[in-house]
């Protein structure tokens, strides 16, 4: 009787709160911090379910409130609209993704082969059904999204971090003797960005096939190369010129 009476107080209640989290938590039950991390990570994976398969302008917080099988309310304990949680599957994608790089390097022989497996898999997944995994929200959620004030910043934040972690790899490169470019390590940085995200969403706009995704994947390749082993590649030309 007593859970009943709890429940159906939520359910009486459920209006008056969902604008006020302190209502919200005291009327539910305590969770240890291990279970909120628990449901909150259950709730951004079900989202990442709806975004890939919805886009984000057609998804709604309550595609994403039946897909993780909670009722609205729970949702509001940890989110409160689907703009949050968007940006916090992007927090936690980045956070699995940078310690995924870390354990690439420490695994790797060379910079360079860290750079290509990171590449290639995100190419790769340009292939995958469906839609190119979340790439495609991605997009739209800072594009079309990018007059908003908040959001342009966001995207620029994201932006400066991406540019700074990849002239960070090239960095180690340098340090290691792979690498020797003959311009700014922060401006190849920028040129592989532009160059990358162009491809992307040129592929996921008109298609792999109509982009030509492959051809620009490999030319891709190719120009990091010459820019970051420049002095490499023309001794190598040579060598083969001789040959």
């Amino acid at each position: 009787m007593q859970n009943e009476s709890h429940v159906i107080m939520i359910k009486v209640t459920r209006n008056s709160f969902c604008g006020n989290e302190k209502a919200v938590a005291r009327l539910s039950p305590k969770l240890t911090d291990r279970r909120k991390e628990g449901r909150s990570l259950q709730i951004l994976e079900a989202a990442k379910r709806v975004f890939i398969e919805k886009g984000y302008g057609a998804a709604t917080l309550k595609d994403i409130v039946e897909e993780t099988g909670m009722s609205r309310g729970w949702i509001y304990l940890y989110f409160q609209s689907k703009d949050e949680i968007f940006e916090a599957l992007l927090d936690l994608q980045d956070m699995q993704h940078e310690r995924y790089v870390e354990e690439l390097i420490k695994s790797s022989s060379y910079i360079w082969e860290v750079m290509i497996t990171l590449l290639t898999q995100q190419f790769q997944e340009l292939y995958n059904p469906p839609n190119a995994g979340l790439m495609p929200a991605f997009y739209e959620y800072f594009l079309i999204g990018w007059r908003d004030g908040q959001r342009r910043a966001l995207l620029m934040k994201r932006y400066e971090k991406g540019v700074a972690q990849f002239a960070k790899l090239i960095q180690m490169g340098v340090d290691r003797g792979e690498f020797s470019p003959d311009m700014s390590i922060m401006d190849i940085a920028r040129l592989a960005a532009s160059y990358q995200e162009g491809i992307m969403t040129h592929s996921i706009t008109v298609g792999t096939e109509l982009a030509s995704t492959r051809m620009q994947f490999d030319s891709l390749v190719e120009y990091l190369k010459s820019l970051l082993c420049s002095k490499w590649v023309h001794e190598s030309d040579q060598q083969e010129e001789m040959e």
